[in-house]
């Protein structure tokens, strides 16, 4: 594998099927890029930059597909996402609130376009690291934004009072449009991929690079005040020790030095009182409410024994709430909220999906297998604190896990793979999770 950025990497073009292909490509990665920061940067045309790189991200796709009359076969975790979502559609039939439903059916699908952009665009092995790539940028970007806030001193609270929402959380830090906990756990996603890149990229930039983003990315998650996020970011880094054995000599040296920079930033930078939040976390478990959530459980709880098997419908947790709590807040547990919205069947979906994926991460290289379970387990730990379920950040990851699963190699280009005479290429199935879905009847053709 080259070690050569992957995003920056030409594609020879044969034709116009190679040129859209890889155009699509860049921006796809240009959309990942802007995930973790799309909302602090002024909206073009009543919508954030992002939903602009992936309606372009996908016209181009679309087109390409019509060029080359090729598509992939879905695997195992697709057909899960499609069922989860079918199923959200069909609680519009009993949903309690059928404007959420609507709306949250709607998000719903265009989550699955993003999923199937990754799908049909990360064919390979390189493409899947470019993604990764593209994410840790963009975490970067969110990263340097909020040490910059606490510079400037525009705490979480300005912040939302400049948008004219409720001033809240004087003391900790986000940026604009997003909420504390939700930027924590975002920040936290990629700090498993960062080691991931510090163990597949030799370039001294690169690594440079990475290390001082896992610096300020440690940072940051401190100064969201994110007990939540602290929480999953304690699972991120345990990456570390499964991955330590393949950096090189100076960088086994050079860890240390990047904790010292975590520590000394953390009591230099972070206030007071947000280290006494923080570390009040244990006796908030034990004897608190953390922030209510146990108070909006028990309501959630009450309503699904109610209505067990069908549930409220996709996005009614609030409405359905509304009298027990008399304000429709969301669950801020991903997995009550599927229960309560979907039922037990819907319950029954989602835990398909994690237990797939999961089965079809073992039958990868150690070094992905680390990398994504490590990944997978640290979105359900901040899951469980945060209602995620249809958050961007969260199907990016459902589709490139199962893009870099069934994800070729070796590879020595990005163009696209032709259609030219009936030969398939032979991969085993290896569980009812890892389909054959790259037996295509096509021939790969390696420029």
């Amino acid at each position: 594998m080259t070690d050569r950025p992957a995003i920056l990497r030409p594609a020879p073009s044969d034709g116009p099927g190679d040129a859209l292909d890889y155009l699509a490509y860049l921006c796809l990665c240009a959309f990942i890029f802007s995930v973790p920061w799309e909302e602090s940067f002024p909206m073009l045309g009543g919508f954030v930059i992002g939903r602009w790189l992936g309606l372009l991200a996908f016209g181009i796709a679309v087109l390409r597909s019509i060029i080359i009359r090729r598509g992939r076969k879905l695997s195992g975790p697709h057909y899960c996402m499609l069922s989860f979502v079918g199923w959200s559609a069909l609680s519009i039939l009993w949903t309690v609130d059928w404007d959420s439903t609507a709306e949250r059916v709607g998000t719903y699908l265009q989550l699955l376009t993003v999923v199937w952009l990754i799908w049909e665009l990360a064919v390979t092995e390189t493409r899947v690291l470019g993604l990764i790539q593209s994410y840790v940028l963009g975490t970067s970007v969110a990263s340097v934004s909020t040490v910059v806030n606490l510079m400037l001193g525009r705490t979480a609270a300005q912040v939302r009072m400049s948008s004219g929402q409720t001033a809240m959380n004087a003391s900790r830090y986000t940026i604009t449009g997003f909420n504390e906990n939700d930027l924590g756990l975002i920040l936290a996603l990629s700090i498993p991929m960062t080691f991931y890149l510090l163990a597949k990229r030799k370039g001294w930039l690169v690594t440079l690079l990475c290390w001082v983003q896992i610096v300020i990315c440690s940072t940051s998650i401190l100064l969201t005040g994110s007990r939540g996020a602290l929480m999953a970011a304690g699972a991120a880094f345990l990456i570390f020790p499964l991955i330590v054995f393949r950096l090189p000599r100076w960088q086994k040296i050079a860890s240390p030095i990047a904790l010292a920079g975590v520590i000394a930033c953390g009591v230099y930078l972070v206030p007071p009182i947000t280290w006494d939040r923080l570390l009040g976390t244990g006796a908030e478990i034990s004897e608190g409410t953390l922030t209510h959530r146990t108070v909006i459980w028990a309501a959630g709880i009450s309503v699904l024994e109610d209505r067990p098997l069908l549930g409220v419908g996709a996005g009614a947790y609030g409405a359905s709430v509304l009298k027990l709590l008399d304000t429709p807040f969301v669950a801020h547990n991903t997995y009550l909220s599927v229960l309560v919205e979907l039922g037990v069947f819907g319950g029954l979906i989602l835990f398909a999906l994690l237990s797939g994926m999961l089965y079809s991460i073992t039958y990868m290289e150690p070094l992905e297998k680390r990398l994504w379970i490590v990944v997978l387990f640290t979105w359900m730990v901040g899951a469980s604190v945060l209602t995620w379920d249809y958050q961007k950040c969260t199907w990016l990851l459902f589709g490139m896990i199962a893009a870099h699963v069934y994800s070729r190699k070796p590879e020595s280009s990005y163009a696209a793979t032709r259609l030219t005479r009936a030969q398939p290429i032979q991969q085993p199935a290896l569980s009812p999770f890892h389909l054959p879905s790259n037996q295509v009847t096509h021939v790969a053709e390696w420029d």
